[in-house]
């Protein structure tokens, strides 16, 4: 336990100093590890990590927020941590976290987005009100869609109307509209799903998938049929896979001799995880194109990596400088695959679906669901909101001990 009140003021604001850069590190890798292939124990000790120094920078109290507010103007990702800090502060209230909510109306957007995330992140029992103050507008900004975006993360009730995803040019706040929208109570509905899956940025049509799933929107597995049939959005292609069911694999194998989608559609049948599909897939790992997407998603429901050859030799008139750059990358040994498949195919259950080898039919969100990746549990997760009524609302991009109980 650190003794910040005997510390010399130099040695104080290095030691502070260092905390707040550590919690502003690990914060990134919170924010991306739920779409990542890490593993629940990597990111349980990375929460446990970002906790044990935001305790070192509260036991330093506002000596931490304010060498935080400095920390700024070098490192805008600071502003996550000053943000969390003020908003759960014991001392100052309200105008503590009246500052905090303040940030996301700051000019630089690195600083407000990375308020937005301290947020998400930060007890919100005190900023509450000063976010529900930003939505008392006509129009979207970021500050506005954030504080909604919050609040619904929070799991705190609100009721807007959403409306349809702005012009403007940025895909900020449509992104963090439709992050809302499924998170919210009777908010989103197919209207929605429409309006947002059509945006041009591919992140906000994502965000619009997973909210439709989110939410159990009985439209959403007809809507990716029919963008699978018609081969648009990509997004949509590839979500058939996790709303979709067995007879929607033969659909996504004819979208994958179309050169614009075929990976989406590879990727769509590795996240549907049917032993059915394996065959298949290791006749596509003939083609140059599509034999990586094909081999992940070999991965992805058997669990076993397909076998590799040997590297390849470089190829000729390289420079030197391009030769430490080049990457070779093993082609699949495809007789070995499909030998290894012959031997090991009467483990899977046909009728059940698999990710990384484990049975996710019968209790996904049991005892299974902890052993898989993070992004492949979200989608496991995601698929149980959208098709099984009663499923409980979880929170899978916050802490750990935070994710089965949002609201609380």
């Amino acid at each position: 336990m650190h003794n910040y009140s005997k510390a010399p003021p130099e040695v104080l604001e290095d030691v502070v100093c260092e905390h707040i850069a550590n919690v502003s590190q690990v914060f990134g890798g919170i924010r991306n590890a739920p779409f990542s292939p890490q593993s629940g124990e990597s990111f349980d000790s990375l929460c446990c990590r970002c906790e044990d120094n935001l305790d070192a920078l509260r036991i330093a109290g506002d000596k931490a927020i304010s060498f935080g507010q400095t920390a700024i103007q070098d490192d805008c990702e600071a502003a996550s941590v000053v943000a969390l800090l003020l908003a759960e502060s014991d001392n100052g209230q309200p105008g503590a976290s009246e500052q905090s909510v303040a940030l996301l109306r700051h000019e630089p957007p690195e600083i407000r987005q990375a308020a937005w995330w301290g947020l998400r992140l930060a007890n919100s029992r005190h900023v509450e009100p000063h976010l529900r103050g930003l939505l008392r507008k006509s129009s979207w900004d970021f500050a506005s869609a954030a504080a909604l975006d919050v609040l619904a993360f929070h799991r705190l009730p609100v009721q807007v109307d959403l409306g349809r995803p702005p012009d403007d040019e940025g895909d900020e706040i449509a992104w963090l509209l439709a992050e809302a929208g499924g998170r919210m109570r009777g908010a989103w509905n197919a209207r929605h799903l429409k309006q947002y899956v059509g945006h041009a940025s591919p992140r906000v049509r994502e965000a619009a998938l997973r909210a439709s799933a989110r939410c159990g929107l009985a439209e959403l597995p007809a809507f990716c049929r029919e963008a699978t049939a018609r081969l648009d959005p990509l997004e949509a292609i590839a979500f058939l896979g996790v709303v979709g069911s067995p007879q929607d694999a033969s659909m996504l194998q004819r979208a994958t001799s179309n050169p614009a989608v075929s990976k989406a559609a590879v990727g769509g049948l590795g996240r549907l995880g049917l032993p059915t599909s394996v065959p298949f897939l290791l006749d596509l790992m003939e083609s140059p194109e599509l034999a990586e997407a094909a081999a992940a998603a070999f991965w992805r429901i058997i669990g076993e990596k397909a076998p590799r050859g040997p590297a390849p030799d470089p190829p000729p008139g390289l420079t030197e400088d391009e030769l430490d750059l080049w990457e070779p990358r093993p082609p699949v040994d495809l007789p070995r695959a499909r030998d290894w498949w012959k031997s090991n195919a009467a483990r899977f259950d046909p009728a059940k679906h698999y990710q990384v080898g484990l049975n996710v039919s019968d209790d996904p969100l049991g005892s299974v669901f902890d052993q898989l990746p993070l992004a492949i549990r979200y989608d496991v997760y995601l698929r149980e909101r959208a098709l099984t009524p009663g499923t409980p609302d979880w929170e899978l991009e916050t802490w750990t001990w935070k994710q089965k109980t949002p609201g609380a």
